[in-house]
């Protein structure tokens, strides 16, 4: 891995267990951004101002592999990673779980599940309608201790800069149009047509932002409603249990997924007995592929990433600190760069 002063072109950004490194997507070379010395699960970036969560501490212990801490909130960077603070107010304790810059604002989410909005890049926070009083908030929860329901992910719309989707675990998905500040289910009405409720990721396409796709750990529901309505298409993936998932930035048909023989195969598991595969669809999971140029067996880390710039082009970070793309709409992989720490999550910004 080469450490190198600041470049103007790197804008991959991973969360690793030894803070946030930036590379730079086209020819690998790679960047330690800090905070020093601290685990870092989630990662939003505007401008300068980088955001990186804390790894938060569930209570379950196959989460110890990520270095977790308990309550630490968000630090905060406004000089692109040189120096960083920690978020104080009502994330100064708080368990967070997802990040995002979308509707001209930063977008958090935590454990339990709640969802607060920055319009200062980071230096104010305050919460719009509490998910506490969705009508299915009651029936939110988490199979194990402290059996609360959290945000897994929060995605931006594409083309509606006031559209937000979220995803909980466990809980469905939940959706605002005024940038945050109220929410409310969808794809939970109709018994027939709903999503799996343990929402693990969620894809839209740019493209086609109607075409939705979500990551659950019983495989892959597709919406071609903008998350109004689901169906399972996992017919023909193996195994099933799903974390990221993307979708090609123009065609909607295209989505990769990495899946594994369950959710411990992505916490460090020795990696011949993840069972993990990158799985890819061109017919909107009609039919599952495994991908080639892989590692018959390899470490998966929660996140896929498609560059926004550049259709077609992908990037899969692993656990184990190495990160592959691809420039054939996920069909093939090669290696980009190794020797990161331990990959939590990356983003493109």
């Amino acid at each position: 891995m080469n450490l190198v002063q600041f470049h103007d072109y790197m804008r991959l950004y991973a969360g690793t267990t030894q803070g946030v490194f930036k590379v730079n997507a086209d020819n690998g070379i790679v960047t330690r951004l800090g905070p020093l010395d601290t685990s870092v699960e989630k990662v939003a970036v505007q401008g300068d101002t980088i955001l990186a969560a804390i790894t938060p501490d569930y209570g379950t212990l196959m989460r110890g592999a990520l270095h977790p801490s308990q309550g630490r909130g968000v630090m905060r960077s406004t000089d692109a990673g040189r120096h960083w603070v920690p978020c104080g107010g009502v994330l100064e304790d708080a368990q967070v779980t997802a990040l995002a810059w979308g509707a001209g604002s930063f977008i958090a989410g935590t454990d339990p599940a709640s969802i607060l909005h920055s319009y200062d890049l980071g230096a104010t926070w305050a919460e719009g309608t509490p998910l506490s009083g969705l009508p299915g908030a009651s029936r939110w929860g988490f199979p194990r201790p402290p059996h609360t329901a959290h945000v897994m992910t929060i995605v931006p719309h594409p083309t509606h800069s006031m559209v937000l989707y979220a995803g909980i675990e466990v809980g469905g998905v939940v959706m605002s149009s005024d940038g945050g500040c109220n929410w409310h289910e969808i794809g939970a009405t109709d018994p027939t047509a709903t999503v799996h409720p343990a929402v693990h990721g969620l894809a839209v396409c740019p493209g086609a932002p109607h075409v939705v796709y979500a990551a659950t750990p019983d495989g892959v529901f597709l919406s071609e409603t903008a998350g109004a309505t689901w169906v399972a298409r996992s017919s023909t993936l193996d195994p099933l249990y799903c974390r990221p998932i993307t979708v090609h930035q123009t065609d909607p048909d295209i989505a990769i997924t990495v899946a594994t023989l369950g959710a411990s195969g992505f916490f460090r598991r020795e990696a011949h007995r993840t069972g993990a595969r990158v799985m890819r669809t061109v017919d909107r999971g009609d039919n599952w592929l495994p991908v080639q140029g892989l590692p018959e067996h390899f470490q998966p880390t929660p996140a896929l990433v498609a560059d926004p710039l550049m259709p077609g082009r992908f990037f899969l970070p692993l656990f184990s600190g190495e990160l592959y793309v691809s420039t054939d709409d996920g069909a093939t992989w090669e290696l980009l760069v190794e020797g990161i720490p331990t990959i939590l999550g990356m983003i493109a910004a």
